[in-house]
C-alpha cells in the first residue's frame, strides 16, 4: 500500500529507526533516504488487521469494512492475501497478489459467495480496492525502490518540517505510476504525506498519515486517510495487531488458500 498500504495497506508503509538525530538524517542523500525507507518494508512475514471506513463526501452510507493481511515481503518478492472478516455479507472476499522485483503484478480474487476464483487484469489492478479510494497496486508498490529518487524541497506538515522525496520509475519500473512525491519525517523516518500522479501527471491519490505508532523500534503509520480528486469518497485506514510472529509456507499464498483465515504459529 506506500508503506502501511505496502503493509495493509499496509500497505504498509514502515520506516527503519536510526540512531541520528532530524539533522543526520536530514543530511542524508535522496538514494540513501529512499533506501532506508525501503528496508524496513522488506519485513518478511506479518499478519495485520485493518478497518477500511469507505465514507461518501455528499452525504449517504458509509461503508466499513474488517479485513485481515497476510503479507510476506522480500527484497526479490512480495506477496500479499486481503480476506474480508466483516461484515457478515461481504465475509470471505478475498483477493492474492504478488510481484517479484521489476516484474509484472500477478493476481487473483475470491467470489465467496459463487465460490469462484477469477484472475486480476493489468485494469483491474488500477482500480478500487474492495470499493475504497485505494488501488490493488497500491499494496505491493514500493516506489522508494525506483530508479529516480530526488530531494524536491522542505515543507511543514502538521508542525513537522518534512523533506519532500520524490520518486520516478524507471523503464524496468512495472507501475502505472509516473511520480510519488512523500513528505518525509527525518526525525523519525516516516512518511507524513503522499502523493501519486498518474502517466498524465495529474494528481490521482492523496495520502496522509494521522496516526504514528512504533513497532518493534520502527516508526510506521497507523492510520491513513486517502482521498481522489473526483472527492467523492474518502477512505480511512486503521491498522492494528500488526505480528511478525508467523512463519507462512508457500502454500499459503495459493489460490486454495484465498479462504483460509488461520494464522500459522
Amino acid at each position: 500500500m506506500w508503506q502501511l498500504l505496502n503493509r495493509i495497506i499496509l500497505v504498509a508503509i514502515s520506516c527503519i529507526a536510526v540512531s541520528a538525530g532530524a539533522e543526520g538524517n536530514e543530511s542524508l542523500s535522496a538514494t540513501e533516504m529512499a533506501a532506508r525507507l525501503s528496508k524496513v518494508i522488506q519485513d518478511g512475514d506479518s499478519a495485520t488487521r485493518m478497518r477500511l471506513n469507505i465514507e461518501p463526501v455528499a452525504g449517504g452510507e458509509k461503508v466499513i469494512l474488517q479485513v485481515q493481511v497476510k503479507a510476506r515481503r522480500t527484497p526479490g518478492k512480495t506477496q500479499v492475501l486481503y480476506q474480508v472478516l466483516w461484515p457478515k455479507a461481504q465475509k470471505g472476499q478475498a483477493f492474492l497478489i504478488e510481484r517479484e522485483l521489476g516484474g509484472a503484478l500477478k493476481g487473483v480474487a475470491y467470489d465467496a459467495s459463487t465460490k469462484t476464483v477469477t484472475t486480476l487484469s493489468k485494469e483491474k489492478m488500477k482500480g478500487s480496492l474492495l470499493g475504497s479510494d485505494l488501488a490493488y497496486q497500491d499494496v505491493v508498490e514500493d516506489f522508494f525502490r525506483w530508479q529516480q529518487q530526488a530531494i524536491t524541497g522542505k515543507e511543514t506538515v502538521d508542525r513537522v518540517e518534512c523533506v519532500i522525496l520524490e520518486s520516478m520509475p524507471g523503464a524496468k519500473d512495472s507501475t502505472p505510476y509516473s511520480k510519488v512525491k512523500s513528505w518525509i519525517d527525518p526525525r523519525r523516518l516516516v512518511a507524513l504525506r503522499v502523493e501519486k500522479y498518474g502517466a498524465d501527471g495529474k494528481l490521482e491519490r492523496k495520502i496522509e498519515t494521522t496516526r504514528v505508532v512504533k513497532d518493534s523500534g520502527n516508526y510506521i503509520p497507523a492510520s491513513l486517510v486517502i482521498r481522489r480528486p473526483d472527492g467523492s469518497t474518502v477512505t480511512e485506514v486503521e491498522g492494528s495487531n500488526i505480528r511478525h510472529d508467523v512463519k507462512y509456507k508457500d502454500k499459503d499464498f495459493t489460490t486454495s488458500a484465498l479462504n483460509d483465515f488461520r494464522l500459522p504459529r
